[in-house]
């Protein structure tokens, strides 16, 4: 696709306008009206609607110099939009979804979405698809994901061959030179998982199927952040056991690509993939 001069409007809707966002489309989307999906970028965590390293932003303008209309959004508790009340997270995230879909339907009319989220952000994504028949596209970083058969052998592998690990070892060791070490080579990151919301395999699959039948696509990408639970590229593939995966399924794993994208030429690498993964629309 051509790139496009573009155009960027800060949106409040819902009730008493209580979420905010920002929508990045092309500059002649008011007068054509655009046929293409709206991707829609859903804060993760306790990060507000710029993402990690102003992640969503590099996203959405660029998919918007393509032709698409882009909206990061906070959701409730998130930046700019105040926390709903006496509401369990998943309740607040599908009003929250509720108010996006009638925001777009009432400034495009009917169209398609697809729903982009790192992290807790990709598991609100997954579930929403269930709920909405306009989604037609998921674009998951570093969701969730269950070891298969050969994830401890991998690990294993993985854990007593690389060199890295070893001359990590022996720069905490010089370090810490002349201090007890006891216990912090033993040290072990806490499950990231812990503090997620997770959906079951079995509500990513029946997601992953409803965008097949949509006639849409899925791009899940994993970085190191996923090393706990994911160690091979196929991995979700073998897990969701779903014959018609590779038909509209792309999947990813980038081991030496930080959570959060903080290095620019890791950034980089994301824009191109999802730009190439975004023609496919």
């Amino acid at each position: 696709m051509p790139s496009r001069a573009i155009t960027e409007e800060p949106l409040q809707f819902g009730q008493g306008g209580r979420l905010f966002g920002i929508l990045s489309e092309p500059a002649e989307e008011k007068v054509d009206g655009g046929t293409q999906p709206a991707f829609v970028f859903l804060s993760a965590g306790l990060l507000h609607r710029p993402g990690p390293s102003r992640l969503h932003v590099l996203l959405a303008r660029g998919l918007a110099a393509m032709g698409f209309a882009s909206l990061r959004v906070d959701l409730s508790g998130k930046g700019d939009s105040p926390a709903r009340d006496s509401m369990t997270n998943r309740e607040s995230v599908a009003m929250d979804f509720a108010d996006i879909c009638t925001a777009l339907e009432a400034r495009y009319g009917s169209r398609s979405m697809v729903l982009a989220g790192l992290c807790s952000g990709a598991d609100n994504a997954v579930r929403l698809c269930e709920t909405e028949p306009g989604v037609v596209g998921l674009l998951l970083f570093d969701p969730i994901c269950i070891p298969d058969e050969g994830f401890k052998r991998r690990a294993f592998a993985s854990k007593y061959t690389n060199a890295h690990r070893y001359l990590a070892l022996m720069n905490r060791l010089f370090r810490t030179s002349g201090e007890s070490t006891s216990g912090r080579l033993n040290d072990t990151k806490s499950d990231p998982l812990m503090l997620r919301d997770l959906p079951t395999i079995e509500q990513m699959r029946r997601s992953f199927e409803l965008v097949g039948e949509r006639g849409g696509a899925v791009l899940s990408i994993f970085t190191q952040y996923a090393l706990g639970y994911y160690n091979a590229p196929g991995q979700l593939e073998t897990v969701l056991q779903m014959d018609n995966y590779r038909k509209f399924c792309l999947e990813r794993f980038w081991p030496d690509v930080e959570h959060t994208y903080k290095l620019e030429i890791h950034r980089e690498r994301l824009f191109e993939e999802v730009m190439a993964w975004a023609r496919n629309f």
